[in-house]
């Protein structure tokens, strides 16, 4: 899905770094939301899996952040200087990985044309886990090195440790050494995602401790690797399994329902005789069908719309959220087969008014432009619509618990 144009009234710096970091988990291979559900996907993606955003790789990327740039602020950077020096050293980091690491470079391909640097993508995860303990903006944050150069006027130890008068602190005093880094500040050759002990240790305390009841946690607690989907994770407690059961239904009817509105476009193709597409839906549809039928079944909304931080991304008014997903399962449990359901003319009128209320002046089953524009090449064959970023939250509790075991 693309957006040509996003507005914003008003807004402040962090405001906007989290809308662009939207708007590019968006371009994300893998993430399609063809029928508005994105608020939702990003709440439930917040309770099991929090502070991660789509575009993170490797969990390494918080100590290299970190470690970064409380080097910057020892070595006395002025202000102006620190958006130049930041961005070098996410350059030399990269190139380093690069060299090391076969996957999860960010800006392995793009080089030195990279629009989002590291920083940009872990600030709020920075934030969140308590490592950068202030809630200014890394713009922000870059603003004060002035005042932080002249707190430190008073350390003249040859290790750098503190001793004169100190200002404001903006990362957290228990922080593990930065060992990726040589005595002048710049990243070591052979630098890996390797965690340190250390490192791998205070992740976990973080994640633990921050957010006990997160899927996360869960995994990190019971040392819980390799598992494909959240709903597959054993041992849940009960506050979690309620959100697991009701997140993996409603990736379930998202993607029938988005399987449905694929099929509409089609036939719609082929009545404009732009393409002759061949019947890709049904097939997979009748998979999915045999694995959604009987949780949708017994799925309650009322229940659903009472989980926390998720109630409140719901669309309001007569045709939002609540009005889509209790008509489409409707249609669905009433349906006998999954060709029923596919060719069900109340659920294939709830899509078209979907539709036209999630993307009014690109509705491509109204406007033939857009239909002419759209591809199905991306139909795909899987039975779950959404993840909930558990393959970026699975890499983070894999790398943090091999470190714990086997980091230096």
């Amino acid at each position: 899905m693309r957006h040509d144009a996003v507005t914003w009234l008003d807004f402040r710096a962090d405001d906007l770094a989290r809308a662009r970091d939207f708007i590019r988990s968006l371009q994300e291979e893998g993430v399609i939301d063809e029928l508005g559900f994105l608020a939702l996907l990003g709440r439930f993606s917040d309770l099991l899996h929090p502070a991660t955003t789509t575009l993170m790789r490797s969990a390494r990327y918080f100590c290299f952040i970190a470690g970064i740039y409380r080097s910057l602020e020892r070595e006395g950077v002025r202000a102006s200087q620190i958006p130049h020096l930041s961005r070098q050293r996410q350059d030399e980091l990269r190139d380093v990985l690069s060299d090391t690491e076969t996957v999860g470079v960010i800006g392995r391909d793009a080089g030195i044309n990279l629009r989002q640097f590291p920083s940009q993508i872990y600030w709020s995860g920075l934030k969140k886990l308590g490592m950068f303990t202030s809630n200014l903006s890394e713009s922000a944050y870059q603003e004060q090195f002035d005042d932080i150069r002249r707190s430190r006027r008073g350390y003249q130890d040859d290790d750098k440790t503190p001793q004169g008068p100190e200002g404001v602190r903006f990362w957290s005093d228990d922080l593990p050494p930065a060992s990726f880094l040589d005595s002048d500040g710049r990243i070591r050759p052979g630098a890996t995602f390797k965690l340190t002990r250390a490192e791998a240790s205070d992740l976990h305390k973080r994640f633990t401790s921050r957010f006990s009841e997160s899927l996360l946690s869960h995994m990190l607690k019971h040392r819980l690797i390799g598992i494909d989907w959240p709903w597959e994770c054993p041992k849940l407690p009960e506050s979690l399994a309620v959100w697991v059961w009701h997140a993996r239904n409603m990736s379930l009817l998202v993607r029938g329902a988005t399987l449905q509105y694929y099929s509409l476009l089609m036939e719609e193709r082929d009545k404009l005789r732009i393409e002759e597409d061949t019947d890709l839906v049904a097939p997979i549809f009748n998979d999915w069908w045999i694995a959604a039928k009987e949780p949708l079944k017994k799925w309650r909304t009322s229940e659903f719309v009472t989980v926390p931080t998720v109630a409140s991304a719901l669309r309001l008014g007569n045709r939002g959220d609540r009005w889509f997903i209790d008509g489409w399962l409707e249609r669905c449990v009433a349906a006998s087969t999954a060709e029923a359901l596919l060719r069900d003319e109340k659920a294939r009128h709830l899509i078209r008014e979907r539709e036209r209320r999630v993307k009014p002046a690109k509705a491509r089953l109204k406007y033939e432009k857009h239909l002419r524009q759209w591809k199905p090449d991306r139909v795909g064959e899987g039975i779950y619509q959404f993840d909930y970023r558990h393959s970026i939250g699975s890499r983070f509790v894999s790398e943090i618990l091999d470190g714990m075991e086997r980091g230096q």
